[in-house]
């Protein structure tokens, strides 16, 4: 049975002030906190080392050294900048960009966990603050608005995060580094912001204004601790607050959200700050301390001109700029681990310990804690990973035949490990794949990376069959999406070369299928082959459509597709229609979309353990979205979420397994 183990994220924050900050430009972790975007520089100068990583490359920059490493994918800049010239009101939309490489990276011995680039909304923002907003306050009770004259000392351009480990030394720990970047539209002043944390999948919806999944305790997750010696027992909610002026950083704090009881305890993880701050009751955001001394953070603004990023720097005006203007990009850094704040020494966690679960990035009016919230980006995702999923190329023995067992979403990073307590193994058992010669269940457990504790688990049953007159098993993946009146079809097929030929049927009931179209394979592309197939439905009567593949093997025996289900009626963009539902096996998941974006779509079961995670690309009209293997997940009912940068959909799978 597939299970996706859940993994407790435990880390605790410190709150700092002043007396311990770094305004000059360094590197952390070779990551160059410096008032700048720019990779392979410090400050504007060259670095003689490949320990000088940024968020971004600049082509145009010489690099006498190294080549440049970057953090953020920049996939697709030019298409957006050319677009702001053809297309000005494409300059106020939204979206963001994760990190260029995969999760968890060993690079130059440090460890990339994890980045997230997001452009805010421009010209009329629906992501800013109504009226009396406040830190502190439950934010369930918080109002969004739509404005359009923000004070550019609030008003939030770009943000940056990135979370990565060092390199252990001799002298140094392997510290974890929370590394954050913001452009507002003010480039003079003192200007305030806030990066906070949240246990919860806290959400905001564009519709309702409202803030939804927030935490059991006054709207946030407080942090818990052993009554005797102090120690946390359980993390909650972190929020970082800066304030820049004209000369930089001017003061940076950290608080944790807790009872007011517990800061009668001394606790050997930090010390208390003093502050206490929230909406009149008995829980609120402490400041802490670290327990050592010694510089903990580092933050700079960009004295100078500097160039923006591939994206470029639209203003709050809709002018496009290929520059930030002086003072405009703020940036800093906290050494979580120095704070005390690491999870692999905290609870005793491990390198794959994550803090939260998500970010909302805020402005204030004023350096008051309680003062006026203003503009925000987010509450935005981060730490996503996808479980592992496992299939074989047979799902059978026969004699002295074998299966290859595969991970299907194996990531570069992670470590898979195999077991059996009924089959045989015949390879290794380490790796994204494996070779068996025995029927059994085989079971392959995923690390985010090495060293890390268990993430995910999944199964594959390998039966026995007592036919031996066989060729190796053709695994056929078909998926499809409706744009207006015609459908785009594409389908996969492993061992092409025992195909004959394939024939794509079509239905309007799901029952009486019709030949399509029929391919002729010549046997000349072995392996794994895909097919596209294009067909216009506009004559075709009824809302629905259903689509399945027919392949004829050389031996004439016939194998069938999963089917694909169609609405061709448009559906809004809050719905989420399964296909079918009641589900045994196999669903597909339709989504409309208004446009090219990208989206995260969870499953849980009953009790809110995440069953499965993905990212997917949705494109403009509706997209179908398919799942395969359920039958192994127990019968009940499974809510599913779909996520983009400014819109949540909801839906609900009913599991019917059958018996």
């Amino acid at each position: 049975m597939k299970k996706l183990l859940l993994v407790t994220f435990v880390v605790a924050f410190g709150s700092f002030g002043i007396k311990a900050q770094v305004i000059q430009a360094m590197n952390k972790a070779a990551f160059g906190v410096d008032g700048e975007v720019i990779s392979a520089k410090l400050n504007g100068a060259s670095q003689a080392t490949a320990n000088s990583h940024d968020w971004f490359s600049n082509s145009a920059t010489n690099f006498p050294y190294t080549p440049p490493i970057w953090i953020i994918d920049t996939s697709g800049a030019k298409s957006i900048t050319d677009r702001y010239v053809t297309d000005i009101n494409s300059r106020r939309l939204p979206f963001f960009r994760t990190m260029s490489y995969p999760q968890f990276t060993r690079l130059n011995g440090n460890t990339l966990i994890d980045a997230i680039y997001i452009r805010d909304y421009h010209g009329i923002d629906s992501t800013t603050f109504a009226m009396s907003n406040k830190n502190g306050d439950n934010p369930s009770l918080w109002t969004g608005a739509t404005e359009t004259n923000i004070p550019d000392k609030n008003d939030i351009l770009d943000t940056y995060v990135h979370v990565r480990r060092a390199q252990k030394t001799a002298v140094l720990l392997d510290s974890l580094w929370f590394i954050g970047g913001i452009a507002l539209d003010a480039t003079n002043g003192n200007r305030y912001f806030d990066f906070e944390l949240y246990q919860t999948d806290i959400f905001y919806s564009r519709q309702t204004r409202k803030f939804t999944g927030t935490g059991p305790e006054d709207g946030h997750t407080a942090w818990k601790f052993d009554p005797v010696s102090g120690a946390v027992t359980t993390p909650g909610d972190v929020i970082f607050t800066a304030e820049f002026g004209g000369s930089g950083l001017q003061n940076l704090v950290a608080r944790i959200w807790v009872h007011r009881d517990a800061m009668n305890l001394n606790s050997p993880n930090f010390a208390w700050g003093g502050l206490f701050d929230g909406a009149g009751g008995n829980y609120g955001y402490a400041s802490i301390l670290p327990r050592q001394g010694g510089n903990f953070y580092s933050g700079l603004q960009n004295s100078a001109s500097t160039w923006a990023g591939p994206f470029k720097l639209v203003k709050a005006d809709n002018s496009v700029q290929d520059n930030f203007s002086p003072n405009q990009f703020l940036e800093f850094a906290v050494n979580m681990t120095y704070l005390g704040l690491d999870p692999m020494s905290l609870l005793g966690g491990n390198a794959c310990g994550l803090p939260f679960s998500r970010i909302l990035i805020k402005t204030r009016s004023s350096s008051s804690f309680s003062a006026e919230l203003k503009d925000f980006v987010g509450p935005f995702d981060f730490f996503t990973f996808n479980p592992v999923s496992a299939d074989a190329d047979i799902p059978f023995i026969c004699g002295e035949s074998v299966s290859t067992i595969t991970v299907t979403n194996a990531m570069p990073t992670s470590v898979y490990t195999w077991s059996t307590a009924d089959g045989n193994i015949i390879s290794g058992t380490t790796g994204p794949e494996i070779t068996v010669d025995a029927p059994g269940t085989y079971i392959v457990k995923q690390q985010l990376m090495a060293g890390c504790g268990e993430y995910a688990l999944d199964t594959v049953v390998i039966d026995f069959s007592n036919s031996c007159n066989i060729l190796p098993a053709n695994r056929l993946k078909l998926t499809g999406k409706l744009a207006g009146q015609e459908v785009n079809l594409d389908f996969e097929a492993s061992s092409n070369e025992n195909v004959s030929y394939y024939i794509v049927e079509r239905s309007t009931d799901g029952k009486n299928f019709q030949h399509l179209k029929t391919i002729t394979n010549n046997n000349s592309r072995t392996g794994t082959v895909s097919y596209p197939i294009n067909d216009n439905v506009s004559t075709v009567p009824g809302e629905q459509v259903y689509y399945r593949v027919k392949l004829i093997r050389i031996d004439n025996s016939v194998r069938y597709s999963p089917e694909v289900a169609l609405k061709r009626v448009i559906l809004n963009e809050d719905q989420i229609q399964v296909l079918p539902n009641p589900v045994t096996d196999r669903m597909q998941l339709v989504v409309n979309s208004k446009k090219n974006q990208l989206a995260v779509i969870k499953i849980f079961n009953a009790v809110g353990a995440l069953m499965d995670v993905r990212k997917v690309s949705l494109y403009p009209g509706n997209n179908l979205i398919s799942y395969e293997g359920l039958n192994k997940w127990a019968s009940g009912t499974y809510p599913i979420t779909l996520e983009t940068g400014d819109r949540r959909m909801t839906g609900k799978m009913i599991m019917a397994r059958k018996r």
